[in-house]
């Protein structure tokens, strides 16, 4: 199994990619194509990644270095390949590892969270809520999931919602922004 790191826009990749992207997580969960085409070729700190097996794609992850953590934000593969891709990340990403899950409400929510907890992932905080991919869009609570505790959770939860949602939203980047109910909004400045 090989992880590509899609840089480009115009890597055929990427265009044999976006079908799965779009089937496996519903539009409140997922960039629209154009914004996630922007930020594959200028935002450094999200990975963009195609996985490769015996050299046929066979999906993709999507995760952001955060310097001092890595925030797991998308998987797509086969069912047969989320094991291995589950493994050679444990071995090549070091360190504390987080991902948001759905609240345990049913089967499927059950199921999933049951299954990063068999691969060494424990509920860090249950009162998460996860900012709206799109700015007039309710935001959804799901919980945190990690590779081991931090003690510096509020603050990586933070940075998460900062550079991963806030920023792509149209809140810019040398402006903190502030959540008012659902919407977002750049912080006004008073010079």
């Amino acid at each position: 199994m090989t992880l590509i790191r899609i840089t480009s826009a115009d890597d055929s990749r990427l265009n044999r990619l976006i079908p799965l992207y779009e089937e496996s997580f519903p539009e409140s969960e997922r960039r629209k194509i154009g914004q996630l085409k922007r930020m594959i070729e200028n935002h450094a700190p999200m990975y963009f990644n195609a996985i490769e097996c015996d050299g046929e794609l066979s999906g993709m992850f999507v995760y952001w270095d955060m310097g001092d953590f890595y925030y797991l934000e998308h998987l797509a593969v086969f069912p047969e390949m989320r094991q291995q891709v589950l493994d050679y990340v444990a071995e090549h990403l070091k360190g504390v590892r987080l991902l948001e899950v759905e609240p345990t409400e049913d089967e499927m929510t059950t199921r999933r969270v049951n299954y990063y907890r068999r691969n060494g992932y424990e509920v860090l905080d249950k009162t998460y809520v996860q900012p709206s991919y799109h700015a007039l869009e309710d935001a959804c609570p799901l919980w945190i999931m990690g590779s081991e505790d931090s003690p510096r959770l509020a603050e990586q939860v933070e940075r998460i919602k900062e550079e991963v949602y806030r920023q792509q939203v149209g809140c810019p980047s040398y402006k903190p922004c502030i959540f008012v109910d659902i919407l977002l909004i750049p912080q006004i400045s008073r010079d």
